[in-house]
């Protein structure tokens, strides 16, 4: 679907006329109908506004390729995939980028535009600081930067006002550097200490057999984000302690195990890791 008909189709799931949206976006309606009719394509920085003003992804509104690098966004052909542990192709990644089932290299994402952005502009015709753009939009939505970059907006000024730069960044670094299996093995662990939640729930003592292990599957679980060497029981335990008084958290665990989980998580841990 060209760009012109996924404007006028979130558009008009936005509840929008032309009209409107045009206002919104400072301009006439002319241009946003020339927009939707496909006789001119607005630059990255206008789509970009769009997209904020719709309350949708950038991702919805770009012609993207059916293959892209799921960590620096280029056009993938089969010569180009990576491959996974077996040495199987992966063609969510480029083989720059993703070998035998792990990044290739450290970087930040800041690192991979700067590097990326001049050869999207050789290839494109765009200028530097529109392929810097296109990529500092896109990149954020990829899934190597998603869950970092979603992270960092959500709760990153709360954390290293808390923890600290370096205790941030060591995490961050930390889950750049996960491959696939990993990402997978944490996810599952995820979903099972809900499950784990609600038998301990039920028996009822956070002291108990069922909490314990719970207990324990929430420090391997957190102990994966921060890196080897960097859990200690006492830092579990006053994040744990931080959960109740966090209205983000509270409603993750309540709204998953029912209400009341997150006080008891928390008790849980208070009373099993040491």
């Amino acid at each position: 679907m060209e760009f012109g008909e996924k404007l006028a189709k979130l558009r008009k799931r936005s509840g929008l006329t032309q009209e409107e949206l045009a206002a919104k976006l400072y301009v006439t309606r002319q241009a946003v109908s020339r927009w939707e009719r496909g006789e001119v394509v607005t630059g990255i920085d206008m789509m970009k506004l769009i997209a904020n003003v719709l309350e949708e992804p950038i991702m919805s509104l770009l012609d993207l390729p059916e293959h892209y690098c799921e960590s620096c966004g280029m056009i993938l052909t089969p010569a180009d995939y990576g491959s996974d542990a077996d040495g199987s192709p992966d063609g969510h990644y480029c083989k720059w980028c993703y070998e035998r089932g792990g990044y290739t290299y450290e970087t930040t994402m800041d690192a991979m535009i700067e590097d990326c952005a001049p050869r999207l502009a050789e290839n494109t015709g765009m200028t530097r600081d529109e392929a810097v753009s296109l990529m500092g939009a896109v990149l954020p939505h990829l899934k190597r930067w998603s869950a970092v970059h979603s992270n960092e907006a959500r709760y990153g000024a709360e954390a290293r006002d808390r923890y600290g730069d370096a205790a941030v960044d060591a995490a961050n670094e930390r889950a750049l550097g996960m491959d696939d299996e990993e990402w997978n093995t944490k996810d599952e662990l995820e979903r099972a200490i809900i499950e784990q939640l609600k038998m301990a729930m039920a028996e009822g003592d956070a002291a108990g057999f069922e909490a314990a292990k719970l207990a324990h599957m929430h420090a391997r679980w957190v102990g994966m984000q921060w890196g080897e060497g960097a859990y200690s029981p006492m830092a579990h335990v006053a994040l744990a302690q931080g959960y109740t008084a966090d209205a983000r958290f509270v409603h993750y665990y309540d709204s998953r195990a029912g209400e009341g989980a997150t006080k008891f998580l928390v008790a849980a841990i208070e009373a099993n890791i040491r």
